[in-house]
């Protein structure tokens, strides 16, 4: 797997999300809160979730999932999955 930065993370996140969300890429923002600031519901969290194993090639568990509340929480998931991986 190729070594990926936390902004390069963050970029494709954003792409997905403001993909997903048919919002402007400039409104997903680490902050943003995906529920309040998003419009995400639950169900959105998970397929968000499963784009995230399809982008960036990890597993991500239905508890992983369960606590992610903003665009940052997101981008932590994909890291920490990631970093999980190369070992």
């Amino acid at each position: 797997m190729p070594n990926v930065d936390a902004e390069d993370i963050y970029k494709r996140v954003r792409k997905i999300l403001a993909r997903m969300v048919k919002l402007k890429e400039s409104a997903v923002t680490l902050e943003a809160h995906l529920r309040d600031d998003l419009g995400v519901d639950s169900v959105d969290i998970w397929d968000i979730m499963t784009k995230m194993e399809e982008e960036f090639d990890i597993d991500v568990e239905e508890g992983d999932a369960a606590g992610v509340e903003t665009v940052q929480d997101v981008v932590n998931i994909v890291k920490s999955k990631m970093k999980a991986a190369k070992k």
